[in-house]
């Protein structure tokens, strides 16, 4: 009787491991599938932007070429007219400049002359650091600064992190 019921349980032994093995392999194939599903929705997701993205090129670089068309019928108009075309409008182009006479001052160029002086001082992090190093708290460097509380704890912290 013993040797009946070891028989039996080694049948449902080796029953319970083939079923095993076929849902694996099963789950194996399925997760292949959706593996490969997910690669073809992602190719043609990216086919789709890159073809978005070279039509709006091409609308681009045809505006601005009607736009340059545009402006070279415009110069060309202006000299045939005898209109004066003033010097930032100016499009210098073999056909153009062979109609427009340039005076001696247009020739020589003399660099812009700036003005104002310009002055240099401590960053806004170098700023909230001196002030925490003084002793303030972080509320009266956020006041000081003009700036959050959070911000000023982020630079304190990115400061710290890098020494």
């Amino acid at each position: 009787m013993t040797a009946f019921l070891l028989g039996i349980s080694f049948i449902i032994h080796i029953i319970t491991l083939l079923s095993l093995i076929i849902v694996w392999k099963r789950s194996g194939v399925a997760d292949h599938q959706d593996l490969k599903a997910a690669k073809k929705e992602m190719e043609d997701i990216l086919l789709a932007y890159t073809t978005e993205m070279k039509e709006e090129n091409e609308a681009f670089l045809k505006e601005l070429a009607s736009l340059d068309n545009r402006r070279k019928t415009e110069s060309h108009q202006a000299v045939i007219k005898g209109d004066e075309i003033p010097k930032e409008k100016r499009v210098m182009n073999q056909e153009v400049s062979d109609e427009i006479i340039l005076d001696e001052e247009e020739i020589k160029y003399s660099p812009p002359i700036n003005e104002e002086k310009e002055t240099f001082g401590a960053s806004l992090a170098s700023h909230i650091i001196s002030l925490h190093n003084n002793g303030y708290s972080l509320d009266d460097i956020a006041k000081k600064v003009n700036k959050g509380k959070g911000e000023i704890e982020l630079m304190i912290k990115f400061h710290r992190d890098g020494q």
